[in-house]
């Protein structure tokens, strides 16, 4: 689970407690690379084995073997591809300081079920912003989302989940709020951006901030300020 320290950004507003963006990603990076140095010092040590018994490379190439297997180029576990999340989230959030004053920001948001990237408080709503850092486009075919030509409704039902656990975790604290649902490109274009689909969007990194701001004004500023105490706790304030 993340920090949950924040602090208010080095330039003079009164609209956002900011934890740093993708932590929950660098955290992960971190301890892939350290798993794969440690399996591959373990690969060497049994490759230097086999110079007095050789049975000893047998299991050595196994592990380079598994270690290509599932870290190479395109591998579900390429560091490549938390490095690309990483940068996506970044510029998500270099987007987002451009809000105005009378919206918060929070990043990385524990559930006890995942962290949802970003979430965004303020006179127009409650947004769960879910960013994918993939390149090509964003597209709604026969009513379904498509990326690059293949099916991506798995990518809304991420964003609605992020979407629901923020709302369960303000009803906790006694603040019945809608939470919407946003899938940001961070990379990728996005055909006729925003797009809606059913109880979620997919927006465009250049057109984040107007889909918040150009909503019609629904929160209070003490209504407002009371979901991000929810959200940050007591810490995050001051």
């Amino acid at each position: 689970m993340l920090s949950r320290r924040f602090h208010r950004p080095a330039r003079p507003t009164d609209k956002t407690y900011v934890s740093k963006p993708a932590e929950f990603l660098r955290s992960q990076l971190r301890l892939r690379i350290v798993v794969f140095a440690a399996t591959g010092a373990v690969a060497g040590v049994l490759a230097l084995m086999g110079a007095w018994w050789w049975p000893a490379i047998f299991p050595a190439l196994g592990l380079l073997f598994v270690l290509e297997r599932l870290a190479g180029k395109g591998r579900v576990l390429d560091p490549q591809h938390l490095r690309r999340g990483i940068l996506g989230e970044e510029a998500v959030a270099d987007v987002l300081a451009a809000l105005p004053s009378s919206y918060f920001v929070v990043h990385g948001v524990p559930t006890g079920h995942g962290d949802v990237d970003h979430v965004v408080l303020g006179p127009t709503g409650v947004f769960a912003l879910e960013t994918k850092a993939w390149a090509g486009n964003f597209y709604r075919s026969r009513g379904q989302l498509y990326c690059n030509g293949k099916p991506a409704e798995y990518v809304l039902r991420q964003a609605r989940g992020a979407a629901g656990e923020v709302r369960q975790l303000l009803l906790e604290a006694g603040i019945d709020e809608w939470v919407e649902a946003v899938v940001v490109a961070a990379r990728a274009s996005v055909s006729r951006s925003p797009v809606r689909f059913r109880k979620s969007y997919v927006v465009s990194i250049k057109d984040l901030v107007g889909f918040i701001t150009d909503r019609p004004r629904c929160l209070s500023s003490s209504r407002v300020r009371g979901a991000v105490t929810s959200l940050v706790g007591p810490a995050g304030r001051g």
